[in-house]
């Protein structure tokens, strides 16, 4: 077999014309794609993102079941957000408003949509309190307007952060400990410390036990097995971290009793299951 390789400067010409035709061709095509996607931007940006017809004419604002939030309202959505009333609803990211929505601490899930042709819809799922938390050692303080700290009934940490929160929780039992570590109370988790952990425990069965009887003005953890609970009513109960709802159905059963008899409770210890120690006034 024989191969040749033939060169002239005729044909080395020929075939760097070849070569450069191939390079200007690419060249148009890549400048016919940068104009194309330049003419959408711009296109888009004039139709949708700068036309007066899709302003933001009307936020809605619910829950995920449909209902009106407990806690966010339009001020607080424009104010923690930055929303501008003003804009187009193609010039707001959505995506960037749902994390700035997360970012409340009493905001658990978000879903931001568009509605043709000027209606922004937001979507909420809220943390509801059940309780304030209390401890000494880490200088919380029960019911403080500023710093103060509320539980969720899962046992989240969350903080007081506005005037609709402070005017919900303002009626809540308080959950106290003397002591505790500062890693058993983080916002934004679950309270790990033991004693909190049942009494908090306590304040979610109290509410479908006691409900029409008394209600909880606060729950102390006395030591490594006991709590005691006094209610709105004056009753000081002493009750052990396990069996509670043994013990929350005696008390109902008590208190039930005395309201027959024209009695009122002062003092109750819930621990023993038979002869229960009871104080009238």
């Amino acid at each position: 077999m024989l191969a040749l390789k033939v060169s002239s400067p005729r044909i080395v010409m020929f075939d760097f014309l070849k070569m450069g035709g191939r390079f200007v061709k690419l060249g148009v095509a890549m400048v016919v794609m940068v104009c194309v996607g330049f003419g959408l931007s711009y296109g888009w940006q004039k139709l949708f993102v700068e036309n007066e017809e899709f302003l933001v004419q009307h936020v809605t604002l619910k829950t995920m079941d449909g209902d009106d939030p407990n806690f966010l309202n339009h001020e607080r959505l424009v104010a923690h957000t930055g929303l501008d009333p003003a804009a187009t609803i193609f010039s707001i990211d959505t995506d960037q408003l749902k994390e700035s929505l997360l970012e409340l601490p009493e905001i658990t899930q978000a879903k931001v949509s568009r509605r043709l042709p000027g209606v922004l819809k937001v979507e909420v799922a809220e943390r509801l309190p059940v309780a304030w938390l209390a401890c000494r050692s880490l200088g919380i303080r029960e019911r403080d307007r500023e710093l103060g700290l509320l539980v969720d009934a899962k046992g989240i940490v969350f903080p007081c952060a506005s005037e609709a929160l402070w005017l919900y929780s303002d009626k809540l039992p308080v959950v106290m400990a003397r002591s505790a570590e500062r890693e058993e109370i983080v916002v934004g988790e679950a309270i790990t410390h033991k004693g909190l952990k049942h009494a908090l425990q306590l304040v979610n069965l109290s509410a479908e036990k006691l409900a029409g009887l008394e209600r909880i003005a606060w729950v102390v953890v006395k030591d490594e097995i006991m709590l005691e609970m006094k209610t709105l009513g004056g009753v000081v109960a002493t009750l052990s971290y396990y069996e509670q709802e043994r013990q929350l159905t005696n008390l109902s059963r008590l208190l039930s009793h005395a309201h027959e008899q024209g009695e009122r409770i002062t003092e109750v210890n819930l621990i023993p299951r038979r002869f229960v120690p009871v104080h009238y006034r």
